[in-house]
């Protein structure tokens, strides 16, 4: 209970000091050169993300710990001094009570702990009330040799002076910014693996940098359809479809649909053909 109790102190202390939305805590990072200069890293690296460890107050204990390290794709964003900075787009960290990125670049590798500092939020408000948002520009992480924080790295003189100079070519760059982040697509299966036991969860998480979404339904036959009911807060359905695709004749086709204003939560999904159907489950988050 002391854990817990600690955990909780200090959420309301971060509570306190920044202001909370939908986008907290939900920060992208591009690492730069260690130097006086604004330089995306150069050469061949790789991204990595730990989770690890569990509130044992709060999980089931026979949950993963997800080790070794997750590989994070690498996304261009615009370019700095010719070269296009590259982004790790990271969701909210909330499922962990250890989490980091690993950054190898040859024989040098950092760890950064992505810790839950409020001050991260104080100082990406502060940035995208100047810039505008969505999007919201990545965080800045000067790569050395090394174990460090997250915070720590924001709030070194050098690296406030090179975000600076990032954001102002940021807003001067703005049309093309938000041409990289207009739209996201998502795709989800049905398939089975032949282990599974019980009702399939799909999560589909939405990226609030960007402007427009749209999800992939997949061919799954002739004459099906997908149904999505809403879920209240206690895990009742909707008794209305929130959401109805029916599904193109061949059977063969997939089908994007813009769920961009489709409404955020957790859906019982069905895939249904003739007198036949299939439920799952389907949640949208941020």
């Amino acid at each position: 209970m002391r854990t817990l109790s600690t955990l909780l102190i200090a959420f309301v202390h971060l509570q306190g000091t920044a202001q909370f939305d939908r986008f907290s805590f939900r920060h992208n990072y591009a690492f730069i050169e260690d130097g006086p200069t604004l330089t995306p890293l150069k050469g061949t690296y790789r991204v990595e993300y730990i989770g690890r460890g569990q509130y044992w107050t709060m999980i089931d204990p026979r949950w993963t710990v997800h080790h070794p390290g997750q590989p994070r794709s690498l996304t261009p964003c615009i370019k700095v001094n010719g070269a296009p900075l590259m982004v790790v787009e990271m969701r909210g960290i909330f499922g962990y009570p250890d989490n980091k990125l690993i950054v190898i670049r040859g024989s040098d590798t950092m760890i950064v702990d992505l810790n839950l500092d409020g001050r991260m939020e104080t100082r990406m408000l502060e940035r995208t009330a100047k810039l505008g948002v969505p999007p919201r520009p990545p965080v800045l992480l000067p790569f050395r040799k090394g174990w460090f924080t997250n915070i720590d790295l924001v709030l070194e003189p050098s690296t406030i002076a090179l975000t600076d100079r990032f954001d102002a070519h940021w807003a001067s760059r703005r049309t093309e910014v938000l041409a990289l982040y207009d739209t996201a697509r998502h795709s989800f299966t049905l398939e089975m693996d032949g282990l599974r036991t019980g009702l399939t969860t799909i999560a589909i998480d939405r990226d609030p940098n960007y402007a427009h979404h749209l999800l992939e339904f997949p061919a799954s036959g002739p004459g099906t359809r997908f149904e999505l009911y809403l879920q209240d807060s206690t895990g009742v359905p909707s008794t209305e479809p929130t959401l109805r695709e029916d599904m193109p004749a061949d059977g063969e086709t997939s089908k994007w649909v813009d769920v961009t204003d489709l409404p955020y939560g957790r859906y019982t999904a069905y895939l249904k053909w003739g007198k036949l159907e299939s439920l799952f489950n389907l949640s949208f988050g941020w």
